[in-house]
């Protein structure tokens, strides 16, 4: 049924994500993330909760200059259970602006927090996407052996995570995710990482959904890349991942309304030299 609703080839890209990007801004975080943009911590959306985001990435690429554009709707099933779509839209140079990837998530909290040391969720993402999607959301596997996509050009793709986080104190939660994610056209396995905290930097408790007033600032700091392939085994050669360090700034208003800036910065010469990151987003209670 899924595939059968989203393959990209049945979608209008221009149309589907335009229209989603306006209702991100108009709407206009992601429980979950914080003020990063690929590492997760233990935190799941509050039952019934809505969050529409709109997030960017503009880089240089490694040679090659692209802008990719992800929409998010996530949804809060349970306390527990997460579950968001994702559409990605891209423009690389030289190529038309097109439908980057389709993408399921849902993520599961197995306690309640602070049960167990670390509180574990389990992430699991289906991904419907072309080889040349652009946007970031994780970064798997070395660069001298990059696969081949399915039959038409696109791949499939499962990607599962463990997510493992901790709050420290009021102000500071710490978060580690081990990547895992599987070609279903060609059984290969790639394997990733990242790791990050974030800090409140600012706070009070807002007036209400009418108020404009800043009610958060969040500052997040993250590590990512990747870690090798089934085929050539694990590695963090230089010479043959994307590593990359990432420093971010969210806002929060009072309203509801979020917004964030940041920047990724390739640690090796596989990676993208810095990658310019944004979104905005609104969260319904």
């Amino acid at each position: 049924m899924f595939r059968r609703v989203f393959m990209p080839s049945q979608l209008a890209p221009h149309s589907a994500i335009g229209l989603l990007a306006l209702i991100a801004i108009s709407t206009a975080a992601s429980a979950g993330s914080g003020a990063n943009f690929v590492t997760y911590n233990h935190h799941t959306a509050e039952k019934g909760e809505v969050e529409v985001n709109l997030l960017s990435d503009v880089s240089s690429g490694n040679g090659s200059p692209y802008l990719a554009q992800l929409v998010e709707v996530e949804y809060g099933v349970t306390d527990r259970w997460t579950t968001a779509l994702y559409i990605e839209g891209d423009k690389i140079e030289g190529e038309d602006y097109d439908l980057g990837s389709v993408r399921f998530e849902n993520r599961i909290r197995l306690f309640d927090y602070g049960a167990v040391p670390l509180n574990p969720v389990l992430y699991v993402e289906y991904e419907h996407m072309r080889p040349a999607h652009s946007y970031q959301r994780a970064v798997t596997g070395r660069t001298d052996d990059e696969g081949t996509g399915g039959e038409e050009g696109t791949e499939h793709e499962l990607e599962t995570k463990l997510l493992l986080g901790e709050d420290i104190g009021d102000r500071l939660d710490v978060a580690f995710n081990w990547i895992n994610e599987v070609n279903l056209d060609t059984g290969k396995w790639e394997f990733g990482y990242a790791m990050g905290l974030n800090y409140v930097l600012f706070e009070t408790e807002g007036e209400g959904r009418h108020d404009l007033s800043i009610k958060e600032v969040k500052l997040g700091l993250e590590v990512f890349g990747g870690l090798g392939d089934s085929e050539k085994g694990l590695t963090l050669d230089a010479g043959v991942t994307k590593q990359y360090a990432g420093v971010n700034l969210k806002a929060e208003l009072a309203n509801g309304l979020e917004a964030g800036i940041g920047g990724a910065f390739g640690l090796t010469k596989e990676a993208d030299d810095a990658i310019l990151r944004l979104m905005i987003g609104y969260e319904f209670d």
